[in-house]
């Protein structure tokens, strides 16, 4: 019978380790959605640009920034309690904008920190460009209840 060989595990290796492997995995997904906008010619990328509400030059940023980057609005909007299907489908414009705005915030860091720490921190509406937004949408929602 062989006796047990106990492996040695290193947490922050593994820990760098997963967070080299999502840092990677991102750059793919956004280098796949500039492949994919490149592949496109200008009329096409207009009209992809008219009908999602945003600029040729806008939509071409967003494609740059990735498929992720207004995550921290969907998880904003479940920590409040609203609906973003919902919203995408009764004021598509208003969805748009929210995403927009945080996909092009200057305090990304912050906010994911502040959501996984501090969920019920209200420090989020000092630095966040779609609190006045979100408050409304809240409050909107409440009255509906």
């Amino acid at each position: 019978m062989l006796a047990p060989n106990p492996v040695k595990t290193y947490p922050a290796f593994n820990s760098f380790l997963t967070a080299f492997r999502d840092w990677a995995r991102h750059r793919k997904l956004i280098r796949q959605c500039r492949q994919r906008l490149d592949a496109c010619d200008s009329q096409e990328i207009a009209r992809i640009a008219r009908d999602v509400g945003l600029s040729p030059s806008d939509l071409r940023h967003m494609a740059e920034l990735g498929p992720d980057a207004a995550k921290q609005l969907l998880d904003r909007m479940a920590l409040l309690h609203l609906d973003p299907d919902a919203l995408a489908k009764s004021e598509p414009n208003t969805m748009r904008d929210l995403q927009r705005l945080c996909s092009n915030c200057e305090s990304k860091k912050q906010c994911q920190r502040d959501l996984l720490l501090a969920s019920d921190d209200q420090a989020w509406r000092h630095y966040c460009p779609n609190a006045d937004t979100l408050d409304a949408l809240q409050s909107e929602a409440a009255n509906v209840r």
